[in-house]
């Protein structure tokens, strides 16, 4: 009977010290799991909705924009849909203004999980596109002056206008352009001015396609 009772009472304290250790371990893991959420676990519940601010803006080229987030988890990742547009820093949200003319998203990536958008349109910074040379004067029919961007152009190409800046001459020609994405050439008429007529002188606008931005040169087409 005695030892009947010894056994009885060993088994009880050994459930009562399995039972103590079950809670502190219970405890534990609750315990790690709030820290967890709190660091911003990846694999923990989203427990805030994200947004972030400014949601559309304008940013010139060249210029810069941080983007602020509300709610969420921290760290967040931030990335832009069209990188020639505009840029941003992937930790840090400072979005940079491309040299290409349109519109991006920007998104945010927040630690569980969540994201938020943003619009950002860049319509150019409005510089003036200047040149390896102010101008040319041609003499000859059918000629070649390559003219090259110096500053202020995305690469991307040019859209030419000419125009005649003798606006009482008969002469009815006028030089023709090919454009890459750093150099116009222009090409001379098949025929010369006159000796009546005069010479020329057009004004070529050149036009980024890429920025926006805007130049002019001089083209002086000699009579024969």
């Amino acid at each position: 009977m005695n030892n009947l009772l010894k056994i009885s009472k060993e088994r009880f304290k050994k459930k009562r010290k399995e039972g103590v250790l079950f809670l502190l371990l219970s405890f534990g893991v609750f315990v790690a799991c709030q820290g967890a959420l709190e660091e911003g676990n990846p694999f923990a519940p989203s427990t805030t909705t994200l947004r972030i601010v400014p949601s559309t803006a304008t940013v010139t080229t060249g210029a810069d924009l941080t983007f602020t987030p509300l709610g969420g988890t921290t760290p967040f990742s931030w990335t832009s849909s069209n990188t020639s547009v505009g840029t941003i820093i992937v930790n840090t949200g400072v979005f940079t203004g491309g040299a290409t003319i349109g519109t991006t998203t920007v998104t945010a990536i927040d630690a569980v999980g969540n994201t938020a958008t943003a619009t950002i349109t860049v319509p150019g910074a409005g510089l003036a596109l200047t040149f390896d040379v102010a101008g040319a004067t041609q003499p000859a029919v059918g000629a070649d002056d390559t003219i090259t961007v110096a500053t202020n152009g995305s690469g991307v190409g040019f859209n030419t206008t000419i125009a005649n800046n003798n606006t009482g001459s008969t002469y009815a020609l006028s030089p023709t352009t090919v454009t890459t994405g750093t150099t116009i050439v222009i090409t001379s008429p098949a025929t010369l001015p006159s000796a009546i007529e005069g010479d020329q002188t057009f004004t070529i606008t050149v036009t980024d396609v890429g920025n926006g931005n805007t130049g002019t040169l001089s083209y002086v087409l000699l009579s024969a």
